[in-house]
């Protein structure tokens, strides 16, 4: 006599459910957490992923506050383990590593609209302030995007030293700088333009010009040459003006 085959448990019945549902009607049809849950699946196979889903929304506010997290971060909450962590945390860092490959590297950056469209996937998702100079050729191309320093969220340092090294070995002949304000306004304070002329005759000193220093924010963008708060080195006395 054939034995009955054993009903699924009832999460397994829901996951099928969801991935048709998703399949059907895409991501765009889930919820916050039902996406988060979705997500799940995928690090934790064998378990219901709902109630995780509903701790995380709550511990951070938002799917996005989620995403936004450290790893440390989320191992806080209850259930997220090592590998959970690392994967919800992996999600922005893949979104911003083909966004920024999707990029069109060869179009001069000749205008402040150019360079912020093609800095702002730099920024994407980050918690922290992070300072890159876009090293650029004579026709601002785009060679390098050298990651330059991070820190905090409304505070970050630099090795000017390595930043120097790293800029002529890119052979540019000029570039843009570019941090984020996480938590603030598309406004540069005292230390960025403090920043702004160590870098600018750093560079100057060594042949490379210094165009803008761009202020990011996640929906607003300030610029240090536009507003004309832009330090300029003079090759001749060796000094900075501003």
């Amino acid at each position: 006599m054939a034995q009955a085959k054993k009903p699924k448990p009832l999460h397994e019945a829901h996951r099928a459910r969801m991935q048709e549902r998703v399949k059907r009607d895409g991501l765009e049809s889930l919820a916050e957490h039902e996406a988060l849950e979705y997500l799940l699946f995928f690090a934790i196979p064998r378990q219901n992923t709902n109630p995780l889903a509903h701790r995380l929304i709550q511990h951070f506010g938002s799917f996005c506050r989620v995403l936004e997290a450290g790893e440390e971060e989320l191992r806080e909450v209850e259930g997220i383990g090592p590998s959970s962590a690392r994967m919800i945390h992996s999600v922005l860092e893949f979104a911003r590593y083909y966004t920024m490959h999707k990029r069109v590297r060869r179009v001069g950056l000749n205008s402040t609209e150019r360079v912020l469209e093609y800095v702002r996937p730099l920024f994407m998702g980050l918690q922290h302030e992070v300072l890159y100079l876009i090293a650029m050729d004579d026709n601002y191309t785009p060679l390098r995007d050298i990651r330059i320093g991070e820190g905090l969220p409304n505070k970050l340092t630099f090795d000017i030293n390595k930043l120097a090294r790293t800029a002529v070995s890119t052979g540019c002949t000029c570039g843009v700088l570019a941090h984020n304000h996480p938590s603030g306004l598309a406004v540069p304070s005292e230390e960025d333009f403090a920043a702004t002329v160590q870098i600018s005759k750093t560079l100057g000193m060594l042949g490379i010009d210094l165009l803008d220093h761009l202020i990011i924010t996640a929906d607003d963008a300030a610029s240090m040459r536009d507003s004309g708060r832009m330090p300029h080195f003079d090759p001749y006395n060796q000094q900075v003006y501003y």
